[in-house]
């Protein structure tokens, strides 16, 4: 009788944080690669060993032993050990999916320096799977993908290997580790580890492995050091009676020989949230929010601002310190590793990932501060003066509305020029400024000499049409006024398109073009949290304490922008026991201001409170036309995903085997909208990650944050067992409480059905994909390279310029960036519509346009004639003849 083969695969699963910190990891890597290199290079019978698919690894290690490179790119190269594609691996339902790319080509670019990157997208553990993984693997060229979480049991239809899909319809092999990553971790020849624990697991694989013979057991763990006893255990495995033959192998061997000896149908599609078999822990996604918040706004500085900057440079000859991006984006992926975007973590990794995050914000800040000022330097000596403020457009779509800016006077009146023409723009916000002092070096010593105090003008400004990817330069006058926000104490704001009218308490929300009215469109909640990092708890039998009415603080109107700002209070106890004991409860008040641009298509809303309490949960109640929806649409990737408001799988999930209760809680990367036949209404987030659609009450609630205190807790209600992690010690995590001030930012949009096009637009302007930058000597603080002498290029620039124009509304804007060639720009745009769309650029100076692969690897000559297919993405080079 012909055995059945198991693949034996030692590997470790490497947390770089968690309970603990990466300094004390550090230490743990350095011992256990030293331990393994020795390992490998003495025992040829322990064929090979997967590091967790991570590249970070090599950078760390070779901080402390480079002296140890060759041993390494020895090992690699024959495929001995096994690193990347990841660089680090990421959380991917809590980051740009631009972020997750990047994450993986500098994972492979990094294993590729030592011979070899594994050719398996490798997801052991992360919470939830990504829909456009598949074809974010096989356009990078991986031909695998092995994970843990996510697939029901219904899903697995009698193989655990199976295709996986991605909403563009491009699939990748894939393996489900229905026992996680350690079924083997203490794997042995004794009897009764065999017979109570290793054969059972093997027979429950075979049942689910109908179509093949081959098994694939993982044997490793978290923070493992490598086993050296394996190839003995598994000769000894090999001398018994038994109907399975052991080899020690690695993923891309089982793989590729399960893959190219048998024929699997059956496919699975997009997301892979499932909670049955693995915990996917749902609710962690809005634990410490200040984190989330923080990452996007780094996000958005590097993939809205920085790198379309640096392109718009690169076309013009202007210089930068282009490396040090680098080691920005691998600071970023350290903050996004597992466990870290979380925050389901102890308080001094957070505090890492924060300082991480922050760090690359303040570098993103002055690199952008350099380029604007070199670029307008440049113009400055083309106009001949330099009272000038410049516009940058970091989109290729369309920049025709109301943008904001700085602008720093002696005078307090001012007012903006486009040639002749004058700007319409306001004042929303003006402060005068002390000069201060200078020092005067004399031959008597030094004198302190007064300078004249200015004036700092925040204003808005209807900036004149900008077709695309560009820049155009306004002048600024001293002495002739703009309007300025006037307060009044009207109950009502309104744009061309929107009115919201504060009545009796409530706020009121009303479409002017469509006639669309929803009545009590904001509401708070909150509730108590006995959870954990990972997990929100309910506590049984409490209810839901919702904020009182809406009181109006104040109204400002200009011919730009309207502001309404409210204050609303919520009475909730201070910590649980106040909860449980039912004492008075305590007020906490949230103010929330709202605001209506002229020409923009959303409501600007912002939530500020000062939180005092523990272990609580504060939601956001967004009331919608839409009855009693059955789905919600949310965006992932490059398209949206439908996914549904009712879980079929609530219905007795213990009895079921569930490890976690399946609650109709998710996740976004921008937004997420409900719709009918004549309706939509959505909300566009900065950081907010959560919602739960109510159904019942046709309202989507979006989590602003939970509050608690504990990294892990036994048997909640929602997730009963052990602990997630660590069960055997109580960390406790004071930070993730949020006692402190908090800020939200979203936006509404209710209008007629709108494509999906549409509504990523939107997310797109929300974002701001602009920039602005005055030339002017008052201040030297607003930006963080102001005060510093840096060296200015006299060559002139024009003072308007546009490079790239997308001229289909239908497609979208992913990624622009400088290329590895010289006057190269790298766009991605997508189409997340259900039908082919062309790619229409509009570029006036002599180019070749090239598609890429997610390497960047040039693929074909593009001709003009383009189509992306529908939810798809292109990846191009647009290669310029000559510097612009």
């Amino acid at each position: 009788m012909r055995k059945k083969e198991v693949y034996v695969v030692a590997h470790c699963h490497w947390d770089a944080e968690w309970y603990f910190t990466c300094e004390d990891s550090h230490i743990l890597l350095i011992e256990n690669i030293d331990y393994l290199l020795n390992l490998l290079e003495s025992d040829p019978m322990f064929t090979s060993y997967t590091f967790d698919g991570l590249a970070i690894v090599l950078d760390d290690y070779l901080q402390i032993r480079p002296e140890n490179a060759e041993r390494l790119k020895a090992l690699i190269s024959q495929r001995r050990l096994f690193v990347g594609p990841w660089y680090t691996q990421c959380d991917s339902l809590l980051i740009r999916s631009e972020s997750l790319i990047r994450n993986l080509q500098y994972g492979i670019a990094t294993a590729e320096q030592f011979g070899h990157s594994m050719n398996v997208g490798y997801l052991p553990d992360i919470f939830g799977q990504h829909c456009y993984l598949p074809s974010i693997f096989r356009d990078l060229g991986i031909d695998y993908c092995v994970l843990q979480r996510g697939v029901y049991t219904d899903q697995i239809n009698g193989n655990l290997n199976m295709h996986w899909r991605s909403p563009n319809q491009k699939s990748v092999a894939m393996n489900y580790l229905y026992y996680g990553y350690g079924p083997g971790k203490f794997l042995s020849a004794d009897e009764g580890y065999l017979k109570g624990r290793l054969l059972p697991i093997l027979d429950q694989l075979s049942k689910m492995n109908t179509a093949t013979d081959k098994v694939l057991l993982p044997c490793g763990g978290d923070q493992v050091l490598p086993n050296a006893t394996f190839p003995a255990t598994v000769a000894r495995l090999n001398q018994q009676d038994l109907p399975w033959h052991f080899t020690m192998a690695d993923y891309e061997s089982y793989m590729r020989d399960v893959w190219s000896t048998t024929e699997f149908t059956h496919t699975l599609e997009g997301e892979l949230f499932a909670c049955q078999k693995s915990r996917i822990h749902r609710t962690c996604h809005s634990t410490r929010y200040d984190l989330k918040r923080q990452t996007w706004q780094t996000e958005r500085l590097l993939l809205d601002q920085l790198e379309p900057l640096t392109a718009i440079a690169a076309l013009l000859g202007v210089s930068w310190p282009a490396p040090l991006i680098h080691e920005m984006w691998k600071k970023v992926f350290s903050a996004h590793a597992h466990n870290g975007i979380e925050a389901s973590n102890a308080d001094a990794v957070n505090q890492n990932n924060m300082h991480r995050l922050v760090s690359v914000e303040r570098s993103a800040l002055s690199l952008i501060n350099l380029l604007k000022k070199k670029i307008s330097y440049q113009i400055s000596q083309h106009t001949g003066h330099s009272q000038i403020l410049v516009v940058f457009n970091s989109d290729i779509s369309a920049l025709d509305g109301v943008v904001q800016a700085v602008i720093f006077s002696r005078d307090k009146n001012i007012t903006l020029y486009h040639g002749d023409t004058v700007i319409d723009s306001t004042i929303v916000s003006q402060q005068q400024l002390d000069g201060g002092q200078i020092v005067i070096v004399t031959a008597e010593g030094e004198k302190l000499q007064s300078v004249d105090d200015y004036y700092r003008s925040e204003i808005l400004l209807r900036v004149p049409p900008m077709q695309g990817l560009g820049y155009q330069t306004l002048t600024v006058k001293e002495g002739v006024a703009c309007p300025v926000l006037t307060s009044s104490s009207a109950d009502t704001i309104e744009n061309e398109r929107y009115r919201l009218t504060l009545s009796q308490g409530a706020l009121i929300l009303e479409n002017r073009l469509t006639g669309q009215r929803v009545e009590d469109v904001l509401r708070f909640s909150e509730c108590g949290d006995n959870g954990d990092e990972f997990d929100f708890a309910p506590l049984p039998g409490d209810n839901d304490l919702f904020a009182g009415k809406f009181r109006l603080i104040s109204t400002e109107t200009s011919p730009l922008t309207a502001r309404m700002t409210l204050a609303s209070t919520i009475a909730i106890p201070l910590n649980m026991p106040a909860r449980l004991a039912g004492e008075p409860l305590q007020p906490m008040t949230i103010t929330t201001t709202l605001e209506l641009r002229q020409q923009e298509s959303v409501v600007r809303v912002r939530h500020q409170l000062v939180n005092e309490a523990v272990d609580h949960r504060l939601r956001v109640q967004i009331k919608t036309p839409i009855d009693n929806p059955a789905f919600s649409w949310a965006d992932q990737g490059f398209s949206l995903i439908k996914r549904e408001t009712r879980s079929r799988y609530l219905q007795g999930w213990r009895e079921n085997g569930f490890v976690e209760k399946p609650m109709p809680i998710y996740t976004m990367e921008n937004m997420v909208c409900l719709r009918e036949d004549h309706a939509t209404m959505g909300v566009i987030t900065q950081g907010i990650k959560e919602y739960e659609v109510l159904p019942d009450e046709n309202s989507i609630a979006l989590t602003l944050f939970r509050s608690t205190g504990l990294l892990g807790r036994d048997d909640t209600p929602w997730r009963p067992g052990r602990a997630s992690g660590i069960n055997n010690k109580v960390v406790e995590t004071p930070d993730a409480q949020l006692l402190k001030s908090l800020t939200f930012d979203y936006a509404l949009v209710l209008d007629d059905n709108l494509a999906d096009a549409a509504l990523l637009k939107l997310c797109d302007r929300y974002r701001e994909r602009h920039l602005t930058y005055q030339m002017q000597t008052l201040n030297t603080f607003e930006e963080r390279l102001e005060r510093f002498t840096i060296p200015l290029a006299k060559s002139p620039l024009i003072p308007d310029a546009q490079f790239i124009a997308l001229a289909n509304a239908q497609l979208v804007l992913s990624l622009c960036k400088p290329g590895n060639n010289p006057r190269e720009v790298i766009l991605r745009v997508f189409n997340p519509g259900d039908k082919p769309e062309p790619l229409a650029l509009n570029i006036a100076q002599p180019h070749q346009r090239y598609q890429l692969s997610l390497r960047e690897e040039r693929l074909s000559l593009l001709s003009e004639n383009v189509t992306i297919a529908a939810r798809d993405y292109l990846t191009l080079a647009v290669v310029f003849e000559e510097v612009c």
